[in-house]
């Protein structure tokens, strides 16, 4: 695509950005319930040639944070070819700013040679002041965690310079992204910046050790993406340790004085959480073992009851769940009202993602993009233009206006609705097997002790940390 087109045309720089537009408020407003932008002030100004470097944990949703976390500015972003290559809404991405990057684990070696011309052009852009985002990892994680850098950014970046005979500065932006879920609509993302870094300050020593100043640029960039995000190194006790995190950390950040619910305080307390955890894995790991194998086994009778863990935290009563119901039963009807179409645009995708999901692995990754990918050129378009041409029929304009301008509202509710009555099920079997289940009473209690034995080891290593 033709980026300066965006910017000297003016029919086409307006429907790029009405079309982006109304991409990203899919994104910010109805795909997640909040997105988080953190140290904007070290954002580059626009027209600095800059070239943002992030971890790659979520797939297709990975480079949507990063080009809507710049809110006036054109992003061009590396992704996986074969992504680009889907019929429709490839050309809909690159009209986007996704770049095709052919890598040897996927398209193969002699892929590889189609990388040369589409390097040259990124680094042709960063000179003329464009902004260029990339993910070193080359592949997405399933976790988090942060994978081996390639250097492939760090030559697309020097020898741009290189060619422009170092008269122009390139700056390398560490980004770390973050997301409270991977798979579910109506959660939380992070997209956090770090300091930028000068190009130029080694400029002198890539004319002469070419490789070493790129593994001294990647060390400064590895480092500063790997502070900002949640990396769990114990991949051998990851499961444990991440069901600690999502489970005793809401009660962690609570003590903290943060709200659990506020993800970049919470990415905070999750990080000194499992770093206590990490630590105590490798300097008491019988005392580890043991905690992790409790953890498991508290995860395994709660899902055995189908359950999750923050229901124990809940003073659940019968008379509780009464009111519940009976609030569910209140909004029955508006419910039934916003299923229409809600219900045929969140359900759409699932052909696609349930095909992920059963491949399981790094391809389970890609539900959320698929998903985000299916409602906002798809489904939202369609049934959302099928309501209003229905309503037209059936009532006058004006009707048809105000549904149409209230379906995202209703869309929401409708989702949340759904949530509501899931957790609703969940305190159900929750009274349920505390009153039946001797095992999973047992457990309420065994939790605590666990928590307790949590909190003084965190306290422990926050205090061993001072010293």
């Amino acid at each position: 695509m033709d980026v300066d087109s965006l910017y000297k045309k003016p029919l086409a720089k307006f429907c790029y950005w009405t079309f982006r537009g109304y991409l990203r408020f899919v994104h910010d407003k109805l795909y997640y319930r909040k997105t988080y932008v953190v140290n904007k002030e070290n954002a580059t100004p626009d027209g600095v040639p800059t070239l943002v470097a992030s971890n790659h944990q979520n797939a297709l949703n990975d480079p949507l944070a990063v080009q809507f976390s710049f809110k006036r500015r054109f992003v061009s972003i590396f992704a996986r070819a074969d992504v680009l290559q889907i019929p429709v809404a490839g050309k809909i991405l690159k009209a986007l700013g996704l770049i095709p990057a052919f890598r040897l684990a996927h398209e193969g070696e002699e892929a590889l040679k189609q990388n040369f011309p589409i390097f040259e052009e990124a680094g042709s852009r960063l000179i003329h002041g464009h902004t260029i985002a990339i993910f070193p990892e080359a592949t997405n994680q399933d976790r988090h965690w942060l994978g081996d850098f390639s250097l492939g950014y760090l030559r697309l970046a020097f020898q741009a310079a290189e060619r422009d005979g170092f008269k122009t500065d390139i700056k390398i932006l560490p980004t770390a992204l973050h997301y409270d879920n991977y798979f579910s609509m109506q959660s939380s993302v992070v997209v956090k910046y770090g300091t930028a870094v000068s190009l130029a300050d080694y400029y002198e020593l890539y004319q002469t050790k070419p490789r070493t100043a790129q593994r001294k640029v990647n060390e400064i960039v590895r480092k500063q993406i790997s502070d900002m995000m949640l990396n769990i190194n114990d991949t051998e006790n990851y499961e444990a340790i991440d069901y600690i995190r999502t489970t005793y950390g809401v009660r962690w950040a609570q003590q903290c004085g943060i709200d659990p619910k506020y993800l970049p305080s919470r990415l905070d307390t999750d990080k000194e959480l499992c770093a206590a955890l990490e630590n105590l894995s490798a300097t008491q790991p019988e005392v580890a073992k043991q905690i992790f194998a409790d953890a498991l086994e508290l995860k395994k009778i709660t899902l055995e009851v189908g359950t999750r863990d923050w229901v124990f935290d809940k003073k659940v009563t019968a008379n509780l769940v009464f009111w519940r119901c009976f609030g569910l039963a209140v909004t029955l009807p508006l419910f039934i009202i916003s299923l229409w179409p809600a219900y045929f645009v969140f359900k759409s995708p699932n052909p696609l993602t349930k095909k992920f999901e059963a491949k399981g692995g790094n391809a389970k990754m890609f539900i959320g993009g698929a998903r985000y990918v299916i409602c906002a050129l798809v489904s939202i378009p369609l049934f959302w233009v099928i309501a209003y041409l229905l309503d037209l029929s059936l009532f006058n304009w004006w009707i048809a206006l105000i549904h149409c301008a209230l379906l995202p509202v209703l869309s929401i509710f409708a989702w949340n609705y759904r949530i509501y009555c899931i957790k609703s099920k969940g305190w159900i079997r929750y009274l349920k097997a505390k009153n039946k289940n001797e095992k999973f009473r047992s457990w309420i209690t065994r939790r605590e002790q666990l928590f307790n034995q949590i909190e003084n080891i965190v306290k422990t290593y926050q205090s061993d940390k001072k010293v």
